[in-house]
């Protein structure tokens, strides 16, 4: 199945390089031990990965990153996709370096960029109200000034490693004044976290609750809220570009049983019937691939009106596809594909958990619907 998605030497290699350290990092065996673990990650290997540069990918080299772009974070995060992979990238790398780079005041911002970039602290961004991606960037958290001093108040809402950040990057609505951004320390009084539990146990959440928690403000003001909105169709952006490449594992994964698996005398791939189910899945699939390289491609042009509606095209298509392709392949592989010990069924609860985070196909076609009308 060929694609229109073309990429350049540099990012075949970059892909190549993330595929092989990936899959001898987290093979299937490895990512059920870590399902099994409290963190779900592996400190060893987090450093390994910013030791790669991957935390760093797509910051300008000016701000202390690598100086890549969109389009590479999202061939690392569909290599992710593949692999199940646990551990905080779409949290740290890439909703709370976003944050920092687009919405933080760039001196008051700089030491905690810095050390997202580096990968010495990882953190996580609290904002949208909930992993479903709320109109209010801020969601029901407050920040009020006292004393010289800011506190926070509210609730945050499901949030991506919540429990294990070393730091939260957390959006409030300041009474009169919009929204500002504001760095708080998970450990500090007032900072309530609850692990949650959900179907996809490769991934951790947990709920945030703000109950004046002391608060260092860090944003450049006016525009925040904008900034703000940008930054989660980022998240959005790099949310699919995972998705993507989880289906397109669950297909492979599919191809290759339905190629041993034998009936009436013969492997089952050999039947049309099955042939014209992957066969759609592979169109299914492809298409909303390129709806992703093509949401990213808008970021990079800096044509910023368009990005809303790219970053929902994408977001809603990947959701539908791996939703449908993770359902078909259990179906595909048979009883065995509802068992517990199959790898198969991780990739459909991954898929589940997926499709609404950050938006679900709905509200995301709620927005595309909007913006034509606009």
């Amino acid at each position: 199945m060929t694609t229109t998605v073309k990429l350049s030497t540099e990012q075949e290699e970059i892909r190549g390089v993330a595929r092989g350290f990936l899959q001898s990092r987290f093979p299937s065996d490895k990512v059920r031990e870590l399902m099994a673990t409290e963190d779900g990650f592996e400190e060893a290997v987090w450093k390994e990965i910013a030791d790669l540069g991957w935390t760093a990918i797509a910051v300008p080299e000016e701000r202390g990153g690598a100086g890549y772009t969109t389009i590479e974070r999202c061939l690392l995060l569909e290599e992710m996709g593949r692999v199940l992979y646990a551990g905080p990238f779409l949290s740290s790398a890439v909703l709370a370096a976003d944050a920092l780079l687009l919405a933080a005041d760039e001196e008051l911002g700089a030491a905690a960029l810095a050390a997202v970039v580096d990968g010495s602290v990882r953190a996580t961004l609290v904002a949208g109200g909930d992993l479903l991606g709320d109109a209010d960037v801020a969601g029901a958290v407050t920040a009020t000034e006292a004393g010289g001093g800011w506190t926070l108040r509210g609730d945050g809402g499901l949030v991506l490693d919540g429990l294990t950040a070393q730091q939260l990057i957390v959006a409030a609505r300041v009474e009169g004044a919009g929204v500002g951004l504001f760095a708080v320390d998970p450990g500090a009084s007032g900072v309530e976290r609850e692990a949650a539990a959900t179907i996809d146990e490769t991934r951790r959440t947990a709920t945030v609750r703000f109950d004046g928690a002391a608060a260092t403000r860090i944003d450049r003001g006016e525009g925040t809220e904008k900034a703000l909105a940008e930054v989660l169709d980022r998240g959005v952006i790099a949310a699919a570009a995972e998705m993507a490449g989880g289906a397109r594992q669950a297909i492979e994964m599919t191809v290759a049983y339905m190629n041993e698996r034998e009936q009436f005398g013969g492997p089952i791939g050999r039947f049309q019937a099955l042939k014209h189910r992957l066969a759609d899945l592979h169109v299914t699939i492809d298409g909303a691939r390129e709806a992703v390289y093509n949401a990213a491609d808008a970021v990079e042009s800096g044509d910023v009106a368009q990005v809303p509606m790219a970053a929902a095209a994408a977001k809603s298509s990947v959701s539908d596809g791996y939703a449908l392709t993770t359902a078909e392949a259990v179906q595909l592989h048979g009883g065995i594909g509802f068992t517990e010990e199959h790898d198969i069924g991780l990739y459909y609860k991954r898929a589940l958990v997926g499709v609404p985070t950050l938006g679900t196909p709905l509200a995301h076609r709620q927005r595309i619907a909007a913006g034509l009308d606009a």
